[in-house]
């Protein structure tokens, strides 16, 4: 059995989901925040011990029995890289807490796929990276970001893309919103 480390990076405060600003206030959008890494991390309780399973946040949410690192604040793929070098040669998992379709079957199925060395969800628009799983201390550059995907795939060509709506369904813009509340998420 593979031994995962999974690491959950949050957004915390008013300043999370901004890009929803048109649609609804600061103190909306971060309690939809919270309400979508409450949900993902449920998810990831069902699939994985809370001892493997980390947040990556500027404060501890409370009540979290889980790890926590503390975002010091340097852009996520320098907390990412940080992160990885106290892993070692784990086998690691990060993924988005905007997932709010996420299910236990889309997980099981990244950290399958992933057992021939990597493997990456992408997002709706196939650009952008929501949960990339790597088997092994393979060297790798954290990419997130604009066209993280694609940036991602060329360190590994041969990395399997997973495309499923609980996976690629991350909630940034009002577009996304429509897409999860017509999958049953009330944004």
């Amino acid at each position: 059995m593979i031994d995962w480390r999974v690491l959950v990076p949050i957004k915390q405060g008013k300043d999370s989901k901004s890009r929803l600003g048109s649609m609804m206030d600061p103190d909306a959008r971060s309690d939809l925040a919270k309400r979508m890494a409450e949900h993902v991390l449920g998810v990831l309780r069902t699939c994985f011990d809370p001892s493997q399973i980390t947040i990556l946040s500027p404060c501890r949410p409370n009540g979290w029995k889980g790890g926590w690192s503390q975002d010091q604040g340097r852009g996520l793929n320098a907390e990412l890289t940080a992160w990885r070098g106290v892993q070692g040669n784990a086998a690691i998992l990060i993924i988005h807490a905007d997932l709010p379709l996420l299910r236990e079957e889309d997980v099981q199925a990244i950290v399958d796929t992933a057992k021939d060395g990597a493997a990456i969800a992408t997002d709706r628009a196939g650009q952008g990276t929501n949960a990339l799983a790597i088997i092994d201390g393979r060297p790798f550059t954290f990419c997130f970001g604009a066209e993280s995907l694609s940036l991602h795939c060329r360190q590994y060509p041969q990395m399997s893309v997973l495309r499923r709506d609980g996976l690629m369904a991350d909630l940034d813009t009002p577009d996304d919103a429509k897409f999860v509340n017509a999958r049953g998420f009330a944004v």
